[in-house]
């Protein structure tokens, strides 16, 4: 029994373990359109400078700061993906998974905000979760893994 009983709490450590990775989303949109149709009517961004940290883009705590705010905001995350390319020039794919990750910044009209979820994958690749600002700013760059058009 006692075996039993370590055995329920160390499942229960990894299953709270699993979970802490990716953050609960609060909002999410699905539907036949896609956000990757919807999103390449923006065309791509300029990106130039890699990044050395892996988890820059990939966690909630590192995001891309795309800028634009409300206004903009939302297709400078399209402009982004629209110029991320896998590593060896493969297009990418990306769908909107939802929202996460309430933060303070003065940037926003109401003195917080959410992060903005996609999902992203190329052809070879498991998907990936990206997590985008809005409103601050920071440097923009290529996440590791990945290449930008040319």
């Amino acid at each position: 029994m006692k075996r039993l009983a370590i055995c329920i709490v160390v499942l229960g450590l990894i299953d709270a373990g699993l979970h802490a990775q990716a953050p609960a989303i609060e909002s999410s949109t699905r539907g036949p359109v896609t956000t990757d149709t919807i999103g390449r009517q923006y065309g791509a961004m300029s990106v130039k400078r890699a990044a050395t940290d892996p988890d820059y883009g990939f966690t909630e705590k590192r995001p891309v700061m795309v800028k634009g705010g409300f206004g903009e905001g939302g297709h400078n995350v399209y402009r982004f993906l629209n110029a991320l390319r896998g590593p060896a020039g493969q297009p990418v794919r990306y769908s909107r998974v939802g929202t996460c990750c309430k933060f303070k910044t003065k940037k926003s009209p109401f003195g917080e905000d959410l992060l903005e979820v996609y999902e992203v994958t190329y052809e070879g690749s498991t998907p990936k979760r990206m997590y985008f600002n809005w409103y601050d700013d920071g440097d923009i760059l290529i996440p590791v893994g990945f290449s930008v058009s040319k």
